[in-house]
């Protein structure tokens, strides 16, 4: 925490202790920010601050140490495997080999903060007053289980939680050297700050928007589609007046 504060009161030439006073000043500062970020960068902290950290997804997916399998090395999770894998996850040394893998894990009682939610399939009441049945994700502690990655699991194994059987899935043998989007997203961080030193505020956001779009895009499910075909009759039934015109499937 002092080390952050004076990197800050040295770049705003402030006088203040409070960290978030800081960041304040830091914040409204029009001065490049690129050799702040890599000093801060470089100190060796566990834990994240309360703050908004600029670009958070786009340098997680930047990070050297960031892990992205090779999908042709991947294989089945072998039944046998089951009593290796679970003691290497719990010592936290599953890497660097990556997998996703349907899992039962526990969360102590004390826990306060859940890494990964719960989904249990519940029975509730619905708006209209009538039972229903379907899956609620809840952050709770006990048992639990899910389909994670190998990254999922490990959290839940630093928050505190251990992990008891797994049951299949996926193992990835080789991961790529370096993050794929590595160099598109170095790019992107070179433009949004030379935006921002010239005060273009649009050119700054779009490179913003590009690095946040390529998280959300990276794990978006597939979008599916599906075509019916009616007959000219039916068609006619469900006509309304959104539908112009259409064309005839055949010919009467």
């Amino acid at each position: 925490m002092d080390e952050i504060c004076n990197i800050l009161k040295e770049y705003s030439a402030s006088d203040s202790n409070n960290i978030i006073d800081l960041f304040k000043e830091y914040s409204a500062c029009t001065k490049d920010k690129t050799e702040v970020h890599s000093r801060l960068k470089k100190i060796k902290c566990t834990k994240l601050m309360a703050f908004d950290a600029n670009g958070l997804y786009a340098s997680a997916m930047s990070d050297l140490d960031s892990e992205y399998p090779r999908a042709e090395s991947g294989r089945p999770f072998l039944p046998e495997e089951n009593k290796e894998f679970v003691k290497l996850f719990n010592e936290q040394k599953f890497r660097p080999r990556t997998a996703i893998l349907t899992v039962w894990f526990d969360y102590p009682k004390n826990m306060f903060f859940q890494p990964i939610p719960a989904k249990d399939k519940i029975t509730f009441t619905n708006k209209e007053g009538k039972k229903e049945t379907g899956t609620k994700i809840r952050f709770r502690n006990g048992f639990c289980h899910d389909v994670l990655t190998s990254v999922d699991i490990q959290e839940i194994v630093k928050a505190g939680g251990r992990i008891i059987k797994i049951l299949d899935g996926i193992v990835y043998e080789e991961n790529f050297k370096t993050p794929p989007y590595r160099d598109y997203i170095l790019i992107l961080r070179d433009l949004r700050n030379k935006y921002k030193r010239e005060g273009n505020i649009v050119g700054s956001n779009c490179m913003k928007l590009l690095g946040n779009s390529l998280y959300g895009k990276s794990i978006q499910k597939d979008i599916t589609t599906s075509r019916h075909l009616w007959s000219e009759a039916t068609f006619k039934a469900n006509f309304d007046s959104h539908v112009k015109s259409y064309e005839k499937v055949y010919d009467e």
